[in-house]
């Protein structure tokens, strides 16, 4: 989930919850809303790891900072902190109670998406995602505002409580829509004939009705996107259409879905070399992190080697993945070196 819309949940959870008539050592609805705000926003510090490398960034984004196990620690720190630099108007146990309701709905806004949160960090890099809700979500980040906007012009915790039931049933109705999903992309192997696979189903932009399926065989993937209400399909925007055109266009009625295959290997002219590059020490990394890593390229000219690797996971309609890593070698004879390729095709060595 963004930021932002992180930080306004904060927010929003600090006005619910406010007593009706605070006393002198609590927070006043106004300090609540802000002390909220900013613990939801807090758990994104992890960005400073970009500092120390990509991979390091990759491997522990959304990990210490958004442990459930730590979250008591995080609260008490921010909570300290707090006091000391606003003067000790209040105790810190004035500040701890909304910060850490404003972290635990910042770690529950994450959990609902794909990209994986390491709620058990350090002690163990378990990721779950839970596929409700797309990363940046406007009916999400939307209801949240209309709840703030209620809590702001009506009644403060009556509107707050409101916008917080009607995010709340959002995801349960996008849940019921990733079942549906999964039960597409269940129905679809089963006329296959095929008895070892994994179904799962990953939320789209633009609306809760959009999903992409996957049938998972291990080594290969059978993927359709798939609009749930469409009773037809969208006209084709051609290949030149701006992007969001094509993103709206992409996702077809049930009955026109286009299931797609992909393998992690490619074809089986390249698939020793690319297995060769997946096995190497660097590319660990992207076996914790990718749910469906599929070849995306092998270039050779002369003498040198490049394999590339993409996570289908993030892969959009008209768009890459943003998560392409490979290796490079000038010769058979030289050691294999990481790097990423970026959107423009240019290779960043890591």
């Amino acid at each position: 989930m963004d930021t932002l819309t992180h930080a306004l949940s904060g927010a929003l959870v600090g006005r619910a919850t406010a007593p009706r008539a605070p006393r002198t050592d609590q927070l006043s609805l106004r300090e609540r809303t802000w002390i909220g705000f900013l613990a939801a926003a807090a758990p994104d510090i992890d960005f400073v790891l970009l500092l120390f490398g990509e991979i390091t960034y990759l491997e522990n984004h959304r990990g210490a900072t958004h442990s459930l196990l730590l979250m008591p620690i995080w609260a008490w720190l921010l909570a300290v902190a707090c006091a000391i630099l606003l003067g000790r108007r209040y105790p810190w146990r004035a500040y701890y109670g909304v910060i850490l309701l404003g972290i635990f709905v910042h770690i529950l806004g994450d959990l609902i998406t794909s990209y994986g949160t390491q709620i058990l960090a350090p002690f163990s890099d378990w990721a779950p995602g839970w596929n409700t809700t797309f990363i940046i979500d406007p009916w999400f980040s939307g209801l949240i505002v209309a709840g703030l906007a209620a809590s702001l012009y009506w009644r403060p915790r009556t509107g707050a409580a409101l916008g917080l039931a009607a995010v709340t049933a959002l995801v349960l109705f996008q849940y019921t829509q990733y079942r549906s999903a999964v039960d597409l992309g269940e129905t679809w192997a089963r006329e296959q004939g095929l008895t070892d696979y994994v179904a799962q189903a990953y939320p789209q932009p633009w609306e809760p009705f959009n999903w992409m399926v996957v049938v998972d065989r291990g080594e290969q993937y059978a993927i359709a996107r798939v609009n749930l209400r469409r009773e037809r399909a969208p006209r084709d925007p051609g290949e030149d259409a701006f992007f969001l055109w094509q993103l709206w266009a992409a996702y077809p009625p049930v009955d026109e879905m286009q299931w797609r295959r992909h393998t992690q290997f490619g074809p089986q002219e390249v698939a020793p070399l690319a297995r060769e590059v997946w096995e190497q020490e660097a590319m660990k990394f992207f076996h914790w992190f990718a749910n469906y890593p599929a070849l995306r390229s092998v270039d050779r000219r002369n003498y040198d080697q490049c394999v590339v690797f993409k996570d289908m996971r993030f892969q959009l309609e008209g768009m890459d993945s943003p998560f392409r890593y490979g290796m490079c070698r000038s010769s058979p004879e030289d050691a294999w070196a990481l790097y990423r390729l970026d959107a423009d095709g240019g290779r960043r060595a890591l």
